[in-house]
């Protein structure tokens, strides 16, 4: 009968969780850099002035988050990989009420990912500050339509 070291299957079962996680982090990076490209059609698509200006400040916000949240993971000594995926970009004509809800949705995902990497600082930073800025902008969207 073969013994097993619970450490050597343990040590493994961590890597293969980080290795996961880590995936997950930069596939979330291109997921939101696709998503701001969907936030440039609204801004190019909007309404108003006010409007264009906000979206544009938004989606450089996701872009400037995607960019930050793969530097990060590359400070921990990760090598960049990631996979792609198809994407409609522009799948309807543009509504502000809708746009919004996709936003905050965005926005969700993000508090979602706060609590999840609430150990480690830099990401939970990352993403408290990216949501802050977010909640700005929808504010003032919602306000002023």
């Amino acid at each position: 009968m073969e013994e097993t070291n619970f450490a050597d299957d343990f040590l493994t079962y961590l890597a293969g969780t980080k290795e996961a996680e880590i995936s997950n982090l930069f596939g979330f990076a291109l997921d939101s850099l696709t998503f701001a490209t969907k936030v440039q059609v609204f801004h190019w698509s909007c309404e108003s002035g006010f409007q264009h200006t906000h979206f544009e400040t938004i989606y450089n916000i996701i872009r400037d988050f995607a960019d930050k949240l793969v530097e990060t993971v590359l400070s921990m000594g990760i090598k960049f990989k990631a996979n792609n995926k198809t994407y409609v970009i522009n799948d309807e004509l543009f509504d502000i009420s809708s746009a919004i809800l996709k936003i905050e949705a965005f926005r969700d995902s993000l508090i979602d990912l706060k609590s999840q990497y609430s150990t480690k600082i830099s990401l939970e930073n990352l993403f408290g500050d990216t949501i802050e800025q977010l909640d700005k902008e929808i504010g003032l969207l919602k306000n002023f339509k």
